[in-house]
């Protein structure tokens, strides 16, 4: 009993600063609250009633110093939980995160992060993923990420398997499909990524749905085709950002549909009709239309005339690129790779390089026309030219820079807004179509470049593709001197400064 009686001291002060820490930590509105406050003043009584009871002890000088050494401790101790506490406090009250990695890979993109806060009802998710489905912790990081920027993110996990009603009545085919509920609508995701998870919200949240037309009958690429030269993975792409995707053959049409979002011109081997071009011309300024033209070197000198309209010029080149950098990232002297973009819509936050076989330069011709505004989006290094004479020069392997070739950069990308009107013509030229190919659609940034390219011309600002947080391991190299000093400091200075401290304590307390 007297050993009770004399480690109670210790026991009321271990009640004290738990309670103290839960009152603190949760407040008087929950349970953990009201426990934290009741252990407070269990403690404090019961520490009040130990002081009294043993207040004669304290009279001695041995006694007085150990208290007075004891109180200064519990002072010191219960400084530091309350700071603790009041810190863990405003972080429970006050919803801010701070995300330091290079790869932003704890947060979610300006794109994701402004489409939640849009949500008028709640978008309800049905996670169909078991125990051992592997994209479960993905899924739980990425719906902490949502939920913390809305309220209206609701969200819960169904294992299939314990689950079977819920199965049957979402018809699930597959562990780790999502479910995504709102306003009377629904869709559905098996890729846990945030690009995917984003791009279902907006298919549901917005109104209506937005076609765009692929021209054909002049040796385009087909959407349809999956070899490696087909636009496939260009029309899934397109799909999974909720566009509806179609053919046109614009010779057999008497207008652009009214239902066109954007037309897409994907390197035409054989020249458009004069008709054709009429009715483009006639679908960007009598409608405001958009327009995605991707012309390759030497071809599609029908569309001058027309670009010529909005300022801009097909220069009849071919860019040679000799900047060791882009053959270090996979490209050769005819295959640029661009890892530096101008502030544009499209480009905005691009982390990654693009790549553009066999392209073409792009001018801007002076005077710009009044009323439009051209933006150049991607372009060559200052080591680059514009070859006039390629066919001959690959024919006889001496590529050289003649007196008549344009040196670098050169710009291979351009975006252009005009008219006054509240809807205004958008156009995005490429010189080069081969970069959205299968072969090439899945490099670093390409897909994103397409894709972003058609949602700014679509008006789908919130449709910008969302690139992969790549992560990659930090290492630090320590020179053999250097891991000597760190070894010698962590070893020996510190554990043996801590030694001499203790030392320096006992001695000092046996002196009392």
């Amino acid at each position: 009993m007297k050993k009770i009686l004399r480690f109670g001291n210790y026991l009321f002060l271990l009640l004290l600063l738990t309670g103290l820490t839960l009152w603190i930590s949760f407040g008087l509105a929950s349970w953990q609250g009201k426990t934290g406050l009741a252990l407070l003043l269990l403690g404090l009584a019961g520490l009040t009633a130990y002081f009294i009871s043993n207040i004669s002890q304290f009279r001695t000088k041995n006694s007085r110093l150990n208290f007075i050494f004891a109180s200064n401790l519990a002072v010191v101790v219960l400084l530091i939980v309350a700071i603790a506490a009041a810190v863990n406090y405003l972080g429970v009250k006050i919803h801010q995160r701070f995300d330091f990695t290079a790869a932003k890979t704890h947060s979610l993109s300006d794109q994701s992060v402004q489409v939640i806060k849009n949500l008028k009802k709640d978008m309800v998710i049905k996670a169909f993923f078991s125990k051992s489905q592997g994209n479960l912790e993905g899924f739980n990081s990425l719906l902490e990420l949502y939920r913390f920027y809305s309220d209206k993110i609701k969200a819960s996990v169904i294992d299939p398997f314990l689950q079977p009603e819920m199965v049957k009545q979402y018809e699930i085919k597959t562990d780790g499909t999502m479910v995504f509920e709102y306003g009377g609508k629904s869709t559905r995701s098996e890729e846990v990524s945030e690009e995917a998870i984003t791009n279902a919200i907006i298919s549901l949240s917005r109104q209506g749905e937005k076609t765009i037309y692929f021209t054909q009958g002049h040796g385009e690429p087909d959407s349809d085709d999956s070899s490696e030269n087909g636009y496939s993975e260009a029309k899934t792409g397109l799909e999974k950002l909720s566009f509806k995707v179609k053919k046109i053959v614009l010779f057999q049409e008497a207008a652009v549909p009214k239902d066109a979002a954007a037309v897409i011109v994907a390197g035409p081997q054989k020249p458009f009709f004069e008709k054709e071009i009429f009715l483009l011309a006639n679908y960007l300024e009598k409608e405001q239309g958009r327009l995605l033209l991707l012309v390759n070197p030497f071809e599609g000198a029908e569309f001058k005339p027309l670009l010529k309209k909005f300022g801009l010029a097909l220069e009849d080149n071919v860019a040679v690129e000799i900047d060791p950098l882009s053959r270090l990232m996979g490209g050769n002297y005819f295959m640029p790779v661009v890892a530096k973009y101008p502030e544009h819509a499209i480009t905005k936050n691009f982390g990654y390089a693009t790549m553009f076989p066999l392209c073409r330069g792009l001018a801007k011709i002076t005077p710009a026309p009044a009323g439009s505004t051209l933006t150049f989006l991607a372009s060559t290094s200052a080591n680059s030219w514009g070859e006039t004479q390629y066919e001959t020069e690959v024919k006889t392997e001496q590529i050289t820079k003649n007196p008549e070739d344009k040196s670098g950069p050169l710009d291979i990308a351009a975006a252009i807004e005009a008219g006054s009107n509240e809807k205004k013509v958008r156009v995005v030229v490429c010189g080069d179509s081969d970069f959205a190919q299968n072969k090439y659609y899945i490099f670093q940034a390409n897909s994103n470049f397409f894709n972003n390219a058609v949602s700014w011309l679509a008006e789908e600002k919130d449709l910008i593709a969302i690139a992969p947080k790549i992560t990659s391991p930090r290492t630090v190299n320590l020179t053999q001197s250097s891991g000597r000093l760190v070894f010698f400091y962590t070893l020996i200075i510190l554990p043996l400064l801590v030694f001499i401290a203790g030392i320096g304590i006992w001695l000092y307390r046996r002196k009392l």
